[in-house]
């Protein structure tokens, strides 16, 4: 094993290798409208050719990681230097001068000298470059022949040009390069794969339209991050049904594969590999991933480094270092069309190595789907633990894609409860119904074991079809289990009364998943007080990794919501340590970490979480703040908050379409009930709210996604009826209090008095002061500065909601701060409140109607009081409008009393500094 360029002698300088986030930014590239990512690259790229003292840069990666594009773009960039293109080209590597016969055509097919030939390239290029910087730009270096190599080495080395290549393989290309690269002359550009984000970004250009994070998920792991592959996957992703338009976006459907052949077929990961390579590449493929000093046995450690320098395979570093495909998703097209005799004779050869066979088989996931594919008998307990697995890492449409597959065990119950899990995963309640049916047929023959985990399924089941009695799967469970631990004492079976105890907390931790999905937050604390008195905390193993994992959630989200924050924000530090460290479930995972942000997102910590929680996975394949549903809301509500409403309708479009086609965590009605008030927002005020509201139905969503989702649908109706929405607010905050939520009555009560019912105030006074918090903090001085109505307080306000770009609540405060002095006919204070607004607002929004009144102005008065503040009399303005000095005096006591100002200085100070001409 070595790394990608342990072949060469450590030059005297580093290859440039440029982090993404710390790129210097001492010349501004500006990229084109088509060329997407690699911006950071650009820039090195750029850099490093135009350093003293260099002759140029190589640009070194994988076939399809985007050379040639990043090249092109940087023949835009150094338009104002004579480029001279040039590509190697493999069928002609051995004819001499073949690349230069763009300059002197016939040149490759005369015998001459080399001193003639660099002669007569010189004066064509004198007389081509009139005066300008020569650049050699070479694509696919490693095919140029030696004859042009050392020709326009000779003018590199004699500072008459320099040079950009681009190469799949430095090692094969020619040594005169080479030479210049060890003298540090010429500098090194190692493309890396695509991040997620750039990934993102590409497939949204190349669709034109907004795409879902599981769509570019999806192929971000087909291509393995590399540009072609990503292109290629997008087009069999399309093709075969499985990336579909929805709306204006494109989205993922669930439960549909893509032909493997076409998607290998037009992988570029696999061009130009030999009998040899395409065997190891195989056999990887089956495997998932083999031990390196596995592989090393079965293949040739040759064909591996050139796999591992073309980006095919990568090395996973380790205590035992693994060896996997680069792209997950080609790993499993190719799997699927190898056919039978080939699959069968790479498993013989498997077995011909003990230890990688038992490294296979302890993975039953890529074991089965191998034994599978190459006809071989599958046992029940393979089957049951593969399916298992794939349900584990949430992979739930391949798990009943591998039931289907394996007829042979439909008989066995521990798998049918397998396919009652994949079907709910999938959101397909008509299977998991038929599963479940099947299992209480045979109540009687299933274990204990067995039965429990059934039954905590169709508690799930219960919710997601709307049924009465929730807890009734549960009480059966734990009636069951107490009958059971009975007859264990009575037999004196003690040896069986642990694993009864741990099949009764899951249940228990499933009536406080029950209680949370109700909104009794109160329930949940009781209920998990009462199992820690009972439980071990130094247990081990998966079982109680995921049984602390599941109650320190709920315990969080329970303290979130009982106005116990700084303890929630405790409690989520130790579960990110557990998190970190345990090898659990996917779903475990998920329903965790989906808790802990819908409960810090409503009460207004959604940094915290992201502080405490950020570092739990590298990949998007490993669920952590920002990287779901959830972290998307909470962008768009922060563009809310800017006034940039239209941007968070653009982020949540693919939020919602893909939600609408599988949301396992039923966060749906939250994230349409915010694209429904941006959309709102977005909107003028006088057409209406036909069409804006989306009502979800809520189905399998927890009482606080609903409860999140019916406030964002009053702010969105707020926009045409304020004062019967204020009043819903109201009521919903006794609501909340009732259920002793007082956070939550923060939040609605804040909004009833944004919108001016000042009824509210007083109520929110009193649920502020008991609470903490930022949300807290800026509910008391909201209901501080209606109290007391003096400028200072509402300035102060202004200024607090600026440091968190909160600019709405800016607005708002300058808004009620301006009806409160009018009212108590305090101009000063107005004239303060009015400049302070313009001061703490972006530039973007200070030419907008910021101040009390001005949106009150028909077009006419705004046009005159724009002239009148910009120093225009009244003589003047009537004679650019072409109307009498009495009209314009008119419309100017109009405007001051609108705006309520007395003086053309004060309409100065009124009117934003971009209005005026």
């Amino acid at each position: 094993m070595r790394s990608h360029n342990a072949a060469y002698a450590s030059p005297p300088a580093a290859p440039v290798q440029p982090a993404r986030s710390a790129v210097p930014r001492a010349i501004p590239v500006v990229p084109s409208a088509h060329f997407v990512g690699r911006t950071a690259e650009l820039e090195a790229l750029i850099r490093v050719a135009r350093r003293p003292g260099s002759v140029g840069v190589a640009v070194i990666g994988a076939p399809g990681l985007g050379k040639t594009t990043l090249l092109n773009e940087a023949h835009r960039v150094l338009a104002h230097a004579y480029i001279i293109r040039i590509r190697g080209r493999r069928a002609f590597a051995s004819v001499p001068y073949h690349a230069l016969d763009l300059l002197l055509p016939g040149l490759s097919e005369r015998v001459i000298h080399p001193a003639l030939a660099f002669s007569a390239i010189s004066d064509r290029v004198r007389a081509n470059a009139a005066g300008r910087r020569v650049v050699f730009s070479i694509d696919d270096a490693e095919h140029l022949d030696p004859a042009s190599s050392t020709l326009i080495g000779q003018f590199v080395s004699g500072n008459s040009a320099s040079v950009i290549l681009t190469a799949s393989d430095f090692a094969r290309v020619d040594p005169v390069f080479m030479g210049l690269w060890r003298a540090s002359s010429l500098g090194r550009l190692d493309l890396a794969p695509l991040t997620f984000r750039e990934a993102g970004s590409f497939v949204r250009a190349e669709l034109g339209a907004p795409v879902s994070r599981e769509a570019v998920q999806a192929l971000w792991s087909a291509g393995g991050g590399n540009p072609q592959a990503i292109r290629a996957a997008l087009t069999t992703f399309v093709q075969g049904g499985v990336l579909a338009r929805r709306g204006s976006s494109w989205v993922l459907l669930p439960g549909r594969r893509v032909i493997g052949r076409e998607a290998v077929e037009a992988s570029p990961l696999l061009e130009c590999l030999t009998r040899a390579q395409r065997r190891v590449v195989d056999l990887v493929a089956l495997a998932g991933s083999l031990r390196w000093r596995d592989l090393a046995q079965l293949a040739d450690t040759r064909d591996l480094d050139a796999l591992q320098d073309a980006g095919v395979i990568v090395i996973e570093a380790g205590v035992e270092p693994r060896v996997s495909l680069a792209a997950a998703h080609l790993a499993e097209a190719l799997a699927d069309t190898l056919a039978v005799d080939e699959a069968r004779e790479l498993h013989r050869l498997l077995l011909t190595r003990p230890a990688a066979a038992a490294d296979v088989a302890a993975r039953p996931a890529h074991h089965v789907r191998w034994l599978v594919r190459a006809g071989l008998p599958v046992s029940e307990a393979s089957g049951l633990a593969a399916a298992a697995a794939l349900n584990d890492k949430g992979r739930h449409a391949d798990a009943d894609a591998l039931i289907t597959s394996l007829p042979g065990l439909v008989d066995s119950y521990p798998v049918v409860l397998q396919s009652m899990v994949a079907s709910l995963g999938q959101g397909h309640l008509r299977g998991a119904t038929a599963s479940s049916a099947r299992l209480l047929q045979a109540t009687g023959l299933l274990t204990i074991e067995c039965s429990t985990a059934h039954l905590l399924e169709v508690a799930r089941l219960r919710r997601l079809q709307f049924l009465d009695r929730l807890s009734e799967p549960l009480d059966r469970a734990l009636a069951q289990l107490a009958l059971c631990r009975e007859r264990a004492e009575n037999s004196g079976d003690a040896a069986r009364l642990p694993a009864l105890l741990r099949l009764q907390r899951r249940v228990e931790i499933g009536q406080a998943d029950l209680a949370s999905f109700e909104g009794r937050y109160g329930s949940v604390l009781t209920i998990l007080e009462g199992m820690s008195k009972g439980s071990d905390p130094r247990a081990s193993g998966r079982e109680e990794h995921e049984a602390r994992i599941s109650t320190q959630a709920l315990l969080v989200e329970a303290l979130a919501l009982q106005d116990q924050q700084d303890a929630a924000l405790e409690q989520a530090l130790v579960l990110a340590r557990e998190l970190r460290h345990a090898d659990v479930s996917r779903r475990v995972v998920d329903e965790a970490l989906t808790r802990v942000e819908a409960a810090f997102l409503v009460v207004g910590r959604w940094e915290d979480a992201v502080r405490i929680l950020e570092g739990l996975g590298d990949s998007p394949d490993t669920s952590s703040p920002r990287r779901g549903p959830l972290a998307e809301v909470a962008d768009a509500l922060a563009l809310i908050a800017q006034d940039r409403a239209r941007e968070a309708v653009d982020l949540l479009d693919p939020v919602v379409e893909q939600l609408r086609i599988a949301d396992a965590q039923g966060l749906l009605p939250l994230a349409a009930a915010v694209r429904s008030y941006g959309q709102a927002l977005t909107r003028p005020r006088d057409s209406g709210a036909g069409g804006v509201l989306e009502p979800e139905s809520g189905q399998g969503s927890a009482w606080i996604i609903r409860r999140a989702a019916r406030h964002y649908r009053l702010l969105a109706s707020s926009l045409t009826n304020p004062e019967e929405t204020a009043r819903e607010l109201q009521e919903r905050a006794a609501m909340d209090l009732g259920r002793g939520v007082k956070v939550l009555a923060l939040t609605t009560l804040t909004s009833c008095v944004r919108l001016g019912h000042l009824e509210a105030v007083e109520q929110l006074a009193a649920v502020a002061g008991t609470l903490e918090g930022p949300l807290a903090r800026m509910g008391q001085l909201l209901a501080r500065a209606l109290t007391v109505r003096d400028a200072h307080f509402f300035i102060a306000g202004m200024e607090a909601a600026a440091a968190t770009q909160d600019y709405r609540l800016v607005l708002d405060f300058s808004r009620l701060g301006c009806e409160a002095t009018s009212r108590r006919d305090d101009r000063a204070g107005l004239r303060a409140i009015q400049r302070r607004t313009r001061e703490v607002l972006p530039v973007r929004l200070r030419g907008g109607d910021t101040v009390a009144g001005l949106e009150l102005l028909t077009a006419r008065e705004r046009e005159i009081a724009e002239l009148a503040a910009a120093g225009s009399s009244n003589r003047a303005i009537a004679e650019r409008m072409f109307v009498s000095v009495r009209t314009v005096e008119g419309h100017l006591y109009q405007v001051y009393t609108k705006v309520k100002v007395r003086t053309r200085a004060e309409l100065a100070e009124v009117l934003p500094p971009g209005g005026r001409p």
